[in-house]
């Protein structure tokens, strides 16, 4: 997974670009094919912070979060929170339409040798 961080109208420190790169690694453990996140900060120099996530899954997948506070980090944690969310809810989206193929396994398909007629070995169920 790739992680970028990058800084509008203020200069990132070290800090607090660590800060941001080990938030996004911990949302590898809610999606696992998550192949680029985008992590944007902005200051409108005012004492109001921007974050932004974009992440890139598989199949061309995008999820963007946003969110604004007083400081960077109080921002930057909100939307990590709002990324773990969406991530949850894709990856249960995801689970969801597999699991309709999962009414196969209840109504298993019949064996040749039970579908045969007047066999006596195809009329048992053991």
């Amino acid at each position: 997974m790739k992680v970028t961080v990058t800084a509008r109208h203020m200069d990132i420190t070290d800090v607090l670009k660590e800060y941001a790169l080990d938030k996004a690694e911990r949302l590898g453990k809610f999606y696992d094919h998550l192949r680029k996140i985008e992590i944007i900060l902005d200051s409108d120099g005012e004492k109001r912070y921007t974050a932004e996530i974009i992440a890139s899954a598989v199949r061309g997948q995008v999820l963007v979060c946003h969110s604004v506070d007083t400081s960077a980090t109080a921002a930057l944690d909100t939307v990590m929170d709002k990324m773990e969310r969406q991530l949850t809810k894709f990856k249960e989206k995801l689970r969801g339409k597999h699991a309709n193929g999962s009414d196969r396994k209840k109504f298993p398909r019949r064996r040749e040798t039970e579908l045969a007629a007047g066999d006596s070995f195809g009329d048992l169920w053991w």
